[in-house]
């Protein structure tokens, strides 16, 4: 495993960890630590030491919340500034990438916008109105067909044949009777 791989799975489960423990921390900031998060915290902290300085000792984790949250934001700060120095912005991919020996990689927990090809998408392109079509066809039958029902629920059942259509005069109807 490389130590940009590394580097990242540490960031990202050091920055959940920092998380929970700064959400317990300001409700009960001098509490002891449990044992378990105790002993995630030291691993975690122990397996930053290739991105530390190399006279830096390993930390034992602090007694209780409130330390071990400032302790876990010291080691971010360290993988943060490792990150800064190994990393620089690649303007062909659009992205942060890593110096790596001869090579380079986009940080992927960065979330890196690359570019498609221009073959990829232009047949994307196509097959895309395609379906834009498709939908704007049958959202609007869909709305037709409801206009005509609201329609035919507004106006009513059809007049059957031989029934004579109903008046609308005036002496017949109250609403038209308060008109004139």
């Amino acid at each position: 495993m490389s130590l940009a791989s590394r580097h990242e799975t540490l960031v990202i489960r050091l920055t959940a960890l920092h998380k929970d423990v700064t959400t317990l921390a300001t409700r009960r900031g001098r509490q002891d630590l449990s044992d378990t998060v105790r002993v995630l915290a030291e691993g975690l902290m122990a397996d930053c030491a290739p991105f530390r300085e190399p006279r830096d000792r390993l930390p034992v984790a602090a007694p209780d919340l409130a330390g071990l949250c400032v302790q876990l934001g010291q080691v971010l700060a360290q993988l943060e500034n490792y990150e800064r120095c190994h990393t620089f912005w690649n303007a062909g991919e659009n992205c942060w990438c890593w110096r790596l020996d001869g090579a380079t990689a986009p940080v992927k927990r960065l979330k890196p916008q690359l570019t498609q090809t221009s073959a990829a998408a232009q047949g994307n392109s196509g097959l895309r109105d395609k379906f834009t079509r498709m939908i704007l066809v049958n959202r609007n039958q869909a709305y037709e067909r409801g206009f005509e029902a609201g329609r035919a629920a507004r106006i009513g059942p059809p007049v059957p044949p031989g029934m004579a259509e109903p008046d609308a005069s005036a002496e017949n109807n109250p609403r038209l009777a308060d008109l004139d």
